[in-house]
């Protein structure tokens, strides 16, 4: 087997959740109390199970692996468990988000703490942002369709393009509910299903808002202007669509508008995806800066294809298979094709993957390495970087903040993270 074949993981996905890895964001500043040891939760876990549950073993949602739409390989739950180049940025990182966010809109659907149910539209009222705006707004999607990650078959705006109010299809333009994210993704009193779960700490609580509650930690890296540097994020569960990266300086107040004002530019010949086992497989990336928020600036496409369990909802006429008999995988559930060989399998990239593949599906078998541009003329000193990424299947945007320092020109660069 090839050196960067990995275990396959099944997980099945309710809501997206993922999260800056390196620099360590303040979002995973919980990573060392004891709940979390080892990559444990109480609640939700953002990186792998890490031996919790084995067949008949409890999840963190106390039912068995195989049940609630957990799954098991081999007798166990999750076969990534060794959480590898995972392992120094966990906690409840992941679990940072704003959503009931549509594009056109002014605030999220979650902004205002109601106890009204905020959910989508039929065929899929369960899928948060399906078919629905949260506003009344004639705004248009901007997102050109050689870069939608969901659906691509659908007409664009047609009945069946079903989530073209969701906040990919217009990247950066969907508002927030905090620049940092909202713990748990909501109010505790604002039904939302899905894993919008969090488990209250000492440093911070259900509903919380990153950017108030945060502290400033001791800087994660030291950039010189005028640098290229590596950053990575990581998914528990994918919805497609893409990201950007941001810097605000780190003593004024950390909003959208902040962080607008200097997203970074990518080095388009380095995106990388790194295996557990630090194994690297060079990719080629999908970068959008038409169509964007700031104008003109840059995000990348997610480049690991979501694997539907169902078509509903959907206008892929080679779907009809999906799920196929095991009731998890089928022809049609890849959505765009897999950046790896291993996953593409024959033409048009219809495989039989359910869930996870070694780069396609709920990937929790590595990380997504990017190279960004640090400007030359940026001013010296502290700064925050916030890592944005625009759901395009839900209503939600997930989001950390991690502090980092940026020095003169001829400085040198540090990252402080375990080298993979």
């Amino acid at each position: 087997m090839s050196s960067h074949l990995m275990a396959m993981s099944l997980f099945a996905g309710a809501y997206g959740h993922a999260s800056l890895y390196s620099p360590v964001p303040r979002n995973s500043a919980d990573r060392d109390l004891p709940q979390f040891a080892g990559g444990k939760s109480p609640s939700e876990p953002c990186t792998c199970e890490n031996g919790l549950g084995r067949e008949g073993g409890p999840w963190p949602n106390n039912k068995p692996c195989g049940q609630g739409g957990h799954h098991s390989v081999g007798g166990r739950c999750d076969q990534a468990c060794d959480r590898g180049v995972r392992a120094f940025a966990d906690g409840q990182s992941c679990l940072w988000w704003s959503q009931g966010c549509s594009i056109g809109c002014d605030k999220c659907a979650a902004s205002a703490g109601g106890t009204a149910p905020i959910t989508g539209r039929a065929p899929h009222t369960n899928k948060i942002g399906f078919r629905t705006r949260y506003c009344n707004s004639t705004f248009k999607p901007t997102l050109p369709k050689w870069a939608w990650t969901m659906n691509i078959h659908a007409v664009e705006g047609s009945v069946n393009d079903s989530y073209q109010f969701n906040p990919w299809r217009a990247p950066g333009f969907a508002p927030v509910v905090d620049a940092c994210g909202q713990a748990g993704g909501r109010y505790p009193q604002t039904p939302i299903g899905g894993d919008s779960v969090y488990a209250n700490t000492s440093v911070a609580k259900m509903g919380e808002l990153g950017s108030k509650v945060l502290l400033k930690m001791e800087a994660q890296a030291i950039w010189k202007a005028g640098s290229s540097v590596e950053v990575m994020w990581g998914m528990r569960y994918n919805h497609g669509g893409g990201y950007q990266y941001r810097l605000c300086p780190a003593d004024q107040e950390l909003t959208e508008a902040c962080f607008q004002q200097t997203p970074l530019e990518f080095d388009r010949t380095k995106q990388t995806l790194v295996w557990l086992n630090g194994t690297r497989y060079p990719i080629k990336g999908t970068w959008v800066d038409e169509g964007t928020n700031p104008p003109g600036s840059t995000w990348a496409m997610n480049p690991i294809p979501r694997i539907n369990t169902d078509d509903i909802g959907n206008a892929d006429p080679q779907s009809k298979n999906c799920p196929g008999p095991d009731g998890e995988s089928g022809k049609g559930c890849m959505q765009i094709p897999a950046p790896c060989p291993m996953d593409r399998g024959p033409e048009p990239w219809s495989t039989d993957i359910a869930y996870q593949g070694q780069c396609s599906g709920d990937w929790t078998t590595g990380l997504i390495a990017d190279t960004v541009l640090i400007p030359k003329g940026l001013e010296q000193g502290d700064y925050v970087l916030g890592w944005r990424w625009d759901s395009e299947e839900t209503a939600q945007i997930w989001q950390n903040c991690a502090d980092v320092t940026i020095t003169a020109a001829e400085e040198s660069s540090k990252v402080f993270s375990v080298a993979v």
